[in-house]
Parts: C-alpha cells; structure tokens; sequence
C-alpha cells in the first residue's frame, strides 16, 4: 500500500425493498425493520455508496445509485444537510458502516466519530451520538428500538430512539468485535476470538464457533453462513454446522472491515471474491465451486473487499478502481446478473471532486433486515 490502511476509501452497496418482497413470503415477512422505503421518497429506488473518507482530510459520504436515472448521485448526504460532516470536526475518523432499520440509516464511525441516523427515504440527519471515546464497528436493530452495537472493546445495547448507548453486553468478551447478523431468536456476533451467538431477547450467551473468523449472510432456508477463510459454514435454525471446502478462501481485513460474504434471496447460494474471481456456492452443490462464477474482465480494475448482493434486481454489485495514486479517482461500479453471471452494466464516477482519492476501496456488509 502507498498509504497508510486508515486513508480508505469504503463503499457499500445497500439495496432498497421495493416490490421485490412478497407480504406471502414468511422469510420476509418475519423480521423486523423490514419495511420497503416509501415509493415516490427521493431514495426509493436504487441503492446506497457509503464513502469511509480520509482520516484527518475528508469526512465520508452517502452517495446513491438511481436505478431509473441510471447514475450515481454524489454526495447525497450533504445535499440533504447542508453544512454538517458525518465526522468529528477534527475530520480524526472515518465512516466505518450503515445499515438501514424500519425506514432510519444509521451510520456509524470507527475511532471517536459519532452513530448518526437518516431518515431513510430523504437522508436528512434525524439524531447524533457522539462519545469522547470510541471505536465502533457495526450496529443492527434487534428490536423496534433497539439494538446492538459493535466496538473495539465488544458489544453494546443501544437506544434506536436516542441513539443513547447503555450498557456493555457481559454475555461475550469485552474484545474487538465486528460483524453482527440477526436471524430468527438469535444475534451473530464476530469477535477476535471466533463467532459468538447470543438470545435476541435477553442477550444471554448460547453457543460459540471459535473456528469461525469471518462471518456473516443468511439464505432463504433460514441457514446463517460464515468462514475459516478455508471453508465456507452453514449453520442451522439448531445450530448445527455443516461445511464445504473453498477452492481459494475467503481473505479479510479484520474485524473493522466487515463480511466478505454475501448471499442470495432468490437461492440458496452464497459468494465472495478473491482477486478478479467472484465464487458461488449453490448449497448442496460442491461442484458450482470448481470454476469462478464470474471472472472480471475489466482491466485495469482493482477489486477490494466484498462483492454485494442486490435483491430489488437479483444483481451482483462490484465496486472498484483503476490502480494506485491518481487511478484510485476513478471509479466503476460493475454490476452483474447474479442468476447467470451476465455483465449487466458498467457506471464510471469520480475525477470529478465528489469522490475521495484514496486507494484501497472495499464492501463492508450492512446488516439490513431485508
């Protein structure tokens, strides 16, 4: 690396509900802060680009892809506040996640920056938390207003409706903790020391997987999944784990760079990326795995981090650049037909002064309760 790993830039792919989720389908149905974003709100139909930013130089942003305009809007949570910054102003951290819950994006910042939620459908800043001292991870809803909130020193309950947090879980270890998933009665948690599941209702610990270093996507089955690196994990509504070796494995960036792991909600099938190869697991199926599903061909294209599942489209989304330095300005979202692995479209952005010039870009996952 040319620069140091704080100067990131980090975008994320976050699909909106539109009509893709059917009121018959129980999957759907049954978790919370499901809610579609209103049709006709200005980010109804598309889906989000969070920028980390650089430490010390820029804040971070939302952008949005605009399915029908086929573009990306810059800088759409300035637009919709002006004057305001999604960091401390010292500009000291970076915008680490997002995840959106019952209609309210919540983005939250890594090293002392600040938990802030949106409203969903305008991006206009509703709440701010702000703590001297922090260094915070991820955060999912868990119920309707609250939820959890991951750190550098383990796990938090949190207020949604004051963004107040209250109290350190003490069911798990105080330690770094990163990527949180809820499924059914259960929360997901990953921790430096493995994978941790908790009660949803009462955060008590239930079981452990300290074999599990990278984690976490659901299925339609109900099968929440999770890595070694070297094998992909399936675990059941019992709990029970069944594995299937990976041809290339799953790389990571630690825990304040979330999943690499994405699923399908059309099919049980799971994928991630290594290098210019994205992979797919169809379960049950160990020779989908013998081939790339997707080799890029686009070149010079630099891939970091994740690919990301778009369910509104049934896409793959890839976010990436054309090299180091001044290449790193510009950017392109490849977008492929996750059923048959078709390149569907290509969208060029950046040199434009909306797009920070830093190098390394990845996907970290956003725990939306689709």
């Amino acid at each position: 690396m040319k620069r140091p790993l704080q100067k990131l830039l980090l975008l994320l792919t976050l699909g909106m509900l539109l009509d893709a989720c059917s009121k018959d389908d129980d999957y759907f149905r049954e978790r919370p802060g499901m809610d579609p974003i209103e049709k006709g709100a200005p980010y109804a139909n598309g889906f989000f680009v969070i920028t980390e930013g650089s430490y010390g130089q820029a804040a971070g942003t939302v952008h949005f892809y605009a399915y029908d305009a086929d573009t990306i809007i810059t800088r759409a949570y300035e637009k919709a506040n002006p004057g305001k910054i999604t960091s401390n102003a010292s500009l000291a951290n970076t915008l680490q996640f997002a995840t959106v819950y019952n209609q309210k994006l919540y983005l939250v910042s890594k090293m002392n920056g600040p938990i802030i939620r949106l409203d969903a459908r305008t991006l206009k800043e509703e709440r701010r938390y702000n703590q001297e001292t922090s260094n915070w991870r991820s955060l999912i809803g868990v119920k309707e207003n609250q939820g959890l909130v991951s750190a550098a020193d383990g796990v938090y309950s949190i207020n949604l409706n004051t963004l107040g947090v209250q109290y350190k879980l003490s069911s798990v270890s105080a330690v770094n903790t990163g990527d949180m998933l809820k499924e059914g009665n259960y929360v997901y948690l990953l921790q430096t020391n493995g994978a941790k599941i908790i009660d949803a209702t009462n955060y008590s610990f239930v079981k452990g997987f300290a074999n599990i270093s990278r984690g976490f996507a659901r299925t339609p089955n109900g099968k929440v999944w999770a890595s070694t690196g070297s094998r992909l994990i399936a675990i059941d509504k019992n709990l029970d784990t069944t594995g299937v070796a990976l041809p290339v494995s799953i790389g990571s960036f630690g825990l304040d760079a979330p999943t690499r792991i994405t699923a399908s909600t059309k099919e049980n099938a799971v994928f991630y990326h290594s290098g210019s190869a994205i992979y797919k697991y169809v379960e049950g199926n160990a020779a989908s795995l013998s081939q790339p599903f997707i080799t890029i061909s686009e070149s010079p294209f630099m891939v970091y981090g994740a690919v990301r599942y778009d369910r509104n489209k049934d896409y793959l989304v890839v976010n990436g650049i054309k090299g180091y330095g001044g290449l790193s300005g510009v950017n392109f979202l490849l977008i492929y037909n996750a059923s048959t692995g078709a390149l569907v479209k290509k969208i060029t952005y950046g040199n434009d002064g909306s797009v920070v010039d830093f190098n390394h870009i990845y996907f970290p996952e956003l725990s939306v309760f689709y």
